[in-house]
């Protein structure tokens, strides 16, 4: 499915307007590739492997978060770098003052990497909210397709966070094979989601939208109040 969703973007001519999203599905499918390779051919280095693409792709996962916003208020320059500002602070804070000491705690390094999942998920999980009420707050429409992003990408953290958290609780003996259930059954269904959502290029993913007010053409009734605020913002950051 994750080949499907990117075959899908070329041919629809919306691979690089949602970028950081799209580069995060290959980074996956080709460090899906790599695993699979090193399993078969050498086998001693698969768990180091493995591990390394597991976090490293825990830590990309936060560009689907600044893609969302980049295009949220992609008509609005000073607003989407505010966003993408608010967006990467939120992580760095979460990382720091959340995530980052519970890897100086002392425990086994399997809890300690399910306890780093986990809360980084909830650190994700943040973020989605707060862009979800601001998008709310301005009404700004979504469109299918980035709704379908982050109703995915929501379940995947929703999800993510029981399981690594009942991981966490009941141990590798009681609830193992379960956890390998869930994590390949959570993956699945955000594939599925960002499937459906994609599959249909929307018309504002394949045009660029104007600011209402300012400009002379308006493609989409968004918040001529957020249009303010952004013309706003551009004369105070000029300034």
């Amino acid at each position: 499915m994750g080949l499907v969703i990117v075959v899908r973007a070329v041919q629809g001519g919306i691979l690089f307007r949602l970028c950081l999203f799209y580069s995060y599905l290959i980074y996956c499918l080709t460090a899906g590739v790599v695993i699979i390779g090193v399993r078969y051919l050498a086998p001693g280095s698969y768990a180091s492997v493995f591990w390394f693409v597991f976090l490293t792709t825990v830590i990309a996962e936060f560009a689907v978060l600044v893609q969302v916003g980049d295009y949220v208020f992609g008509p609005y320059a000073a607003v989407r770098q505010i966003a993408r500002f608010l967006t990467v602070s939120m992580g760095v804070m979460f990382t720091a003052f959340y995530i980052g000491p519970s890897l100086l705690e002392p425990r086994p390094r399997s809890l300690a990497i399910l306890n780093l999942v986990l809360r980084s998920s909830v650190a994700k999980a943040a973020i989605v909210i707060v862009l979800l009420g601001v998008a709310r707050y301005f009404r700004i429409p979504l469109g299918k397709n980035i709704a379908g992003i982050m109703i995915g990408f929501t379940i995947y953290l929703a999800l993510n966070t029981a399981n690594f958290a009942l991981a966490e609780t009941y141990g590798r003996s009681q609830y193992g094979q379960a956890f390998t259930t869930v994590l390949l059954l959570t993956q699945t269904l955000t594939l599925l989601v960002w499937t459906i959502a994609l599959w249909e290029p929307q018309p504002d993913l394949l045009s660029n939208r104007e600011v209402p007010g300012g400009q002379e053409g308006i493609s989409e009734p968004l918040s001529c109040q957020l249009g303010r605020f952004n013309t706003a913002l551009t004369r105070l950051l000029r300034r």
